[in-house]
């Protein structure tokens, strides 16, 4: 078995080394058999990511069989679920909502009917927890493995293997699957058991869009102040009320396509999951009410496609103000870990 090491800063958990892992999980390597369920943006970012790092991709299949045409020419185009899953020693999956994780799933087609004893299923959805912790029991019933993997950082981060990624599960087998995660993530953070990686990455997702509101409004008020806009953006880079949403959120606004990559559909949808997971733990949640209370209004004002960084346009046509400008057009960035943050690296500006 090889030994694994720690790759990144973040305060990891140690890596499991030079022994033997949990219940005869051994440690990924480019002989593991991989497959995909669910071929949408970050099934195939994932499956090109391991093609291109040498990983051996197997197997692919979505409901949607255009999708498929989009995967690594390795990967055999399957019927089923179960059939990735018979195919594969790891299957990872990235589908968007809830119900679409349950049809995966469940059934005699389904994932977990396709698992055997020691293979690990990679969940990257951002999903109902509850759901989560039952698949867990059912694969464990069959002698397999579910790692609850969310992702954070952006679509176009992920393409460039740039995003991090929060892992909740069997520490052991979390670590046996670290070298497959790291052709397509920039820091993988071990968070604790199922259930614990998934609030993690709705809390994450619930900060930036009260980041995203309140940079509407602030904007709206230099705006209205008379103060250029792209100074007064770089003024708060270099400032206390700097953060993740600011840097990357504030130029998809400059250049008016409000689209880091994200729908609003999908992100009222993380915003509902925290808000029922408060629910649940009995945790008054008066701000996070009020966003997705503005958030759903910007979801029915321009629809589930559009762009998760829309709701300060809200303002802008409530107020008769455009916040676009120019010089944003060509903007990229990228993403970078420094003294254990996030650092976001501009270009084309």
């Amino acid at each position: 078995m090889q030994s694994l090491r720690q790759p990144g800063s973040l305060g990891l958990r140690r890596w499991v080394s030079g022994r033997h892992l949990a219940r005869g999980i051994s440690t990924v390597t480019k002989d593991t058999t991989i497959g995909v369920v669910g071929c949408g943006n970050v099934g195939q970012a994932v499956g090109h990511n391991l093609a291109r790092s040498g990983f051996k991709v197997v197997a692919a299949y979505d409901v949607d069989k255009t999708r498929m045409a989009s995967m690594p020419k390795a990967m055999i185009r399957v019927k089923t679920a179960k059939e990735v899953a018979e195919r594969a020693d790891v299957v990872v999956t990235g589908l968007p909502r809830p119900p679409d994780v349950l049809a995966a799933a469940e059934g005699p087609d389904g994932l977990l009917a396709g698992l055997g004893p020691d293979k690990v299923w990679i969940d990257h959805s951002t999903t109902d927890y509850h759901q989560t912790l039952k698949f867990s029991k059912d694969a464990e019933a069959k002698g397999a493995h579910v790692v609850e993997a969310p992702i954070t950082g952006g679509l176009e981060a992920l393409k460039k293997g740039q995003m991090v990624v929060h892992l909740g599960g069997d520490e052991a087998v979390c670590n046996a699957v670290m070298p497959l995660l790291k052709a397509s993530y920039h820091e993988m953070f071990y968070v604790g058991p199922i259930g614990s990686a998934m609030i993690v990455k709705v809390v994450s997702n619930m900060l930036a869009c009260v980041n995203i509101i309140a940079m509407g409004e602030v904007l709206m008020l230099a705006k209205r102040a008379g103060i250029d806009l792209h100074k007064f953006w770089d003024a708060i880079r270099v400032s206390a009320g700097n953060s993740f949403a600011w840097e990357t959120g504030g130029p998809t606004i400059f250049n008016g396509s409000y689209d880091p990559g994200f729908t609003m559909g999908l992100l009222c949808k993380d915003l509902q999951l925290g808000y029922d997971m408060a629910k649940d733990h009995r945790v008054p949640m008066d701000l996070h009410q009020l966003v997705l209370s503005i958030y759903r209004r910007g979801q029915y004002q321009f629809g589930d496609e559009a762009g998760c960084y829309i709701p300060p346009k809200c303002l802008e046509e409530a107020m008769g103000e455009s916040l676009n400008i120019p010089g944003f057009e060509k903007w990229v960035y990228d993403n970078e870990i420094n003294n254990q943050s996030i650092a976001v690296k501009h270009s084309n500006i």
